[in-house]
């Protein structure tokens, strides 16, 4: 997927019930699960699809920041070696570039989300089979055309919990990124100040001389 290409947000579709006659419970009943399972499927597949652009760039930016701390490292020794080849000055300069990857990477949490977003939708998955499974498993032991009542709670249960079990998984991954924002923005800010403050210091000293 190209880094630039937008996803859609996640939306949830409306569900219209009308009036219940009893022949139409099983039936009902059904159509939610039918509707907790699509918005389910509809969820994994958008966790899943919004992973690979972090990816990419977690990727990226610790691809450069390996290649550069590697290169950083080994042109002292070239300078060493052969001195008119290379300044040392440039591994500086690599060293600070790999730096300024990983600074970039936990500041706006590429690999963070990644693994979040793989994560999220492993969560849903696991959740959605569960569901299915306790579906299942209580269809093919009532009577379609007379199910009891405590069979359709058994099924309202199973789609009780499907819902509560996406909610409360994607209510943590959306907690946990803003939780992660905050800290990305607490970090820059700290090393903000922290570069000014070195900035400042010879220039304060010049002045006090």
């Amino acid at each position: 997927m190209p880094l630039g290409r937008r996803i859609e947000d996640l939306k949830l579709s409306s569900l219209t019930v009308g009036r219940v006659r009893p022949e139409d419970r099983l039936a009902t009943v059904t159509a939610l699960f039918t509707h907790a399972e699509r918005y389910t499927i509809e969820a994994i597949d958008w966790y899943l699809t919004k992973r690979r652009r972090p990816a990419q760039w977690s990727r990226l930016l610790r691809s450069v920041a390996v290649g550069a701390a590697v290169f950083g490292g080994i042109i002292p020794l070239v300078h060493g070696a052969s001195p008119d080849l290379i300044t040392p000055d440039w591994g500086f300069v690599l060293l600070a570039i790999g730096a300024g990857c990983v600074l970039f990477d936990r500041v706006f949490g590429h690999s963070t989300s990644w693994s979040r977003f793989a994560r999220t939708g492993i969560a849903l998955q696991h959740a959605l089979a569960r569901a299915q499974s306790e579906w299942v498993t209580v269809l093919v032991t009532l009577d379609p055309a007379q199910p009891r009542k405590e069979e359709l709670r058994e099924l309202l249960a199973v789609v009780e919990r499907l819902h509560s079990k996406v909610h409360e998984t994607m209510q943590e991954e959306t907690s946990g990124w803003i939780g992660y924002l905050a800290e990305g923005l607490d970090e820059l800010n700290s090393t903000t100040v922290t570069r000014s403050s070195r900035g400042a210091a010879p220039g304060q000293m010049t002045g006090a001389s």
